[in-house]
């Protein structure tokens, strides 16, 4: 038997050598554990419109633009082009290619041009441990690793790996950060010619960083092109710079990036129209800056849907002059009569009033608070649209005094308005914007008339789960008869296709002229603007009427000329219970039979007033002597249809010149039982729910009576726990001297009328 030879044993022993090398290596592989490709590594978030179109691009936490890409939605034909140049046998080899690493040590032993031999995985192995590959070690420790990621992932996952960390220049890592920072657009839709642009960078990203100014970039995207495609002729790419990264809607996006959540937010904003509102504002800062007026705040909300189309929190976010970082949409500020609105939808739901029913501007006293309206005057009987419409202050705090439970405090809490304080806290001042509100809960108020009633959350962020279920806090018909109350006679946008919406307009303006607000509604959409300053400094031009409305209006236009729209808020609205009836011009009576003047309304069968006003009453009247008749027996008797306005009514009308006919007095024969028909007397002073006060020195004070009557009473008598102190006419002042006590104060007219009120005096202690 012949010895082996050397050859022989030599060959068997590198065999085993072999095999016991590749079983070392497998125990390793099965042995070493290996995370998932990006376990651990960080992205960027990205902030889109609704159309998916950029609004902002954040860091990684390692300060790189890097944003997470799944394999499948990467076009196949990206993926080949990357396979062909990169890596052509990837999914054949298991982490290294020893014929690819053979060819580049050999054109390096022989001077020819540098290749290199790295597979995809080997690459991706060194982006996912940041490995150094410049000795033979580092590179020996490159392939262990690449064949410990082939052997606990799947080809795919370490090709999404890849795509995910590949360098683009600068701090850009990952296709998807290379095609929204380079080209504007996801990874998705980039073209056959932007992928090819993008294919060669990472192998040198510091020399070919994407940019039209890079020759080298743009040589090795031509050269790549024809080898490919043997055509030198390769049209012109723009390539943007990381400097041109857009930053729009700077506050929804510093809001919604400081939440957690995903890598890709896509928000329920209209770039189109987020820049209309952005524009608008800049414009009237800059317009107004002269004035004191350099900010504003606007949201634009789509009702049907409760998403925010468009919110910029002021004119201007890189100006800190003005605190424009500061998001106005989230401040809490009075909200002036912009509250209003709520306290007639209400009311017409209580039963109070229908759009023309009779309401006073007058002098009134609630408890101590005597309020008058932004103009200082009174315009006396109004119709309650006209009187919203106007925003007149003492007929909106007279029907808040007169809302049942919950009251416009107990309805805003359950429309989630936010209160510092309790309801007694406020008291009627809520009426005037005596509580700090958001533009954002306004918004939600007024989409509320819009949506019947039904109040549901705002929408920033689309197919986000709804914060809260919706919730009815008024009945459909309230809501739209209190939306046609806010439309103004002219007042309207023309859409694209040239058709006339109506703008139903509300407009604020806070006690100290610090904030001046509007809000509007037209076709589908909600707008609300604020103007004012955020260090809360006054301006008497901060009127809501003069500045907040027109830049409201302006917008409005804008925006409805971009675009075909409808109005669904039309009344009527099948299936609501709302009908057109006519009722008396001056007074809101649905009967019209003793009316010279009518007009129509909008009327809530079963819920609507019908109790008539009293004004318009007939008469009999002795021609002979002109005096109101007793009986109708008497031919010289006539009945009349005469005016019987309250005295407080008489002296306004008198005072601004408009002739009312008196009813004639009473004929002195007649001595009705009972009382006469009409309004009991109202009494002015003393005023109800204070308490008078006596200093020890003076025992006793001099109280001023004062009372308004029906028309045609001549003669008030006052009592005080049923002894008479005195008489008076309708409106006129009576003194009363009076100690300590509790009085039941009662004023009868000469009809038998009657109306009391308690009054409190007290001695103060004495101070030692």
């Amino acid at each position: 038997m012949t010895r082996p030879s050397f050859f022989v044993l030599a060959a068997a022993g590198c065999a085993a050598g072999t095999l016991y090398g590749l079983l070392c290596l497998w125990l390793w592989l099965h042995g070493t554990p290996c995370p998932p490709p990006l376990e651990g590594i960080s992205f960027s978030r990205i902030v889109l419109d609704r159309q998916g179109e950029m609004l902002r691009l954040s860091l990684a936490a390692d300060q790189k633009y890097r944003l997470r890409l799944r394999l499948d939605d990467i076009p196949p034909e990206a993926v080949a082009t990357v396979l062909r140049y990169e890596d052509r046998h990837f999914r054949l080899h298991p982490g290294i290619n020893p014929l690819s690493l053979c060819r580049a040590a050999l054109t390096m032993l022989t001077g020819g041009r540098r290749m290199g031999g790295s597979t995809i995985t080997m690459q991706t192995a060194r982006l996912i441990w940041h490995l150094e590959t410049g000795s033979p070690g580092d590179k020996l420790k490159q392939m262990l690793l690449a064949l410990l990621l082939e052997y606990h992932w799947s080809k795919n996952q370490i090709l999404e790996a890849y795509f995910n960390l590949a360098p683009y220049g600068g701090n850009v890592e990952g296709l998807e950060a290379a095609a929204r920072i380079y080209f504007h657009k996801p990874a998705s839709r980039l073209t056959p010619e932007e992928v090819l642009a993008l294919t060669p960078v990472p192998q040198h990203p510091a020399q070919r960083r994407p940019a039209a100014d890079n020759p080298r970039f743009t040589a090795a995207m031509r050269r790549l092109h024809r080898l490919w495609f043997h055509d030198g002729e390769l049209a012109p790419l723009r390539v943007h710079a990381p400097a041109e990264l857009p930053f729009e809607a700077p506050h929804v996006c510093a809001e919604l990036l400081s939440r957690p959540g995903p890598d890709s937010v896509t928000t329920t904003l209209d770039l189109r129209l987020q820049r209309k509102v952005e524009r608008a504002l800049r414009g009237f800062a800059e317009q107004n800056a002269a004035y004191g007026l350099n900010n504003a705040a606007a949201l634009l909300l789509h009702w049907p849907s409760m998403e925010v189309r468009a919110l910029a929190g002021s004119a201007n976010f890189d100006n800190a002059a003005i605190d424009g970082q500061v998001d106005g949409t989230r401040a809490r500020r009075s909200p002036g009569s912009t509250l209003k609105p709520f306290i007639y939808a209400l009311a017409l739901d209580q039963g109070l009033i229908h759009p023309r029913t009779l309401l006073l501007d007058t002098p009134r006293s609630f408890s101590g608070y005597d309020p008058e309206n932004f103009d200082g005057g009174f315009r006396g009987p109004i119709a309650a649209a006209d009187a919203l419409r106007a925003s007149r202050n003492v007929p909106a705090l007279a029907l808040a005094s007169r809302l049942a439970a919950p009251g416009l405090y107990g309805f805003l809490r359950a429309a989630g308005v936010q209160f510092a304080e309790n309801e007694e806290h406020y008291g009627l001042s809520l009426v005037l914007g005596g509580a700090e509100t958001s533009m954002r809960e306004l918004a939600q108020l007024y989409a509320m008339l819009a949506n019947k009633g039904v109040l549901r959350p705002l929408r920033l962020v689309r197919n986000e789960p709804a914060a809260q279920e919706p919730r009815p806090l008024l009945s459909p018909e309230a809501a739209l008869v209190t939306l046609n109350m806010l439309e103004h006679p002219g007042l309207s946008v023309r859409t694209r296709q040239g058709r006339r919406l109506p703008l139903r307009l509300k407009t604020g303006t806070s006690n100290g002229f610090r904030d001046a607000w509007s809000a509007g509604v037209f076709g589908p959409y909600v707008l609300l603007v604020w103007t004012g300053n955020f260090d809360n400094s006054p301006n008497p031009l901060l009127v809501g009427g003069r500045v907040a409305a027109p830049l409201l209006q302006r917008m409005a236009a804008d925006i409805a000329a971009s675009e075909n729209l409808d109005d669904p808020l039309q009344l009527p609205v099948p299936g609501l219970n709302v009908v057109r009836l006519p009722v008396c011009a001056d007074t809101g009576d649905l009967d019209t039979s003793l009316c010279r003047d009518t007009v129509e309304t909008w009327f809530i069968p079963g819920v609507s007033p019908i109790r008539p006003t009293g004004i318009y009453r007939t008469i009999l009247v002795d021609t002979r002597t002109g005096l109101r008749a007793c009986s109708p027996e008497d031919p010289h008797v006539e009945m009349r249809i005469q005016e019987f306005w309250p005295s407080e009514l008489a002296a306004m009308f008198a005072a601004a010149g408009i002739a009312r006919t008196p009813p004639p007095p009473l004929d002195p024969r007649c001595s009705p039982e009972g009382t006469l028909p009409g309004a009991a007397p109202v009494i002015l002073r003393p005023k109800a729910g204070l308490i008078y006060h006596l200093r020890p020195e003076a025992p006793r004070r001099t109280l001023l009576l004062q009372a308004h009557a029906d028309a045609g009473i001549r003669t008030l008598h006052w009592f005080a726990d049923g002894r008479l102190i005195g008489r008076s006419a309708p409106g006129e002042t009576l003194e009363w001297e009076t100690g300590p006590g509790t009085y039941l104060l009662r004023v009868v007219d000469d009809a038998g009328r009657a109306v009391t009120r308690r009054v409190i005096v007290r001695m103060l202690p004495r101070s030692d």
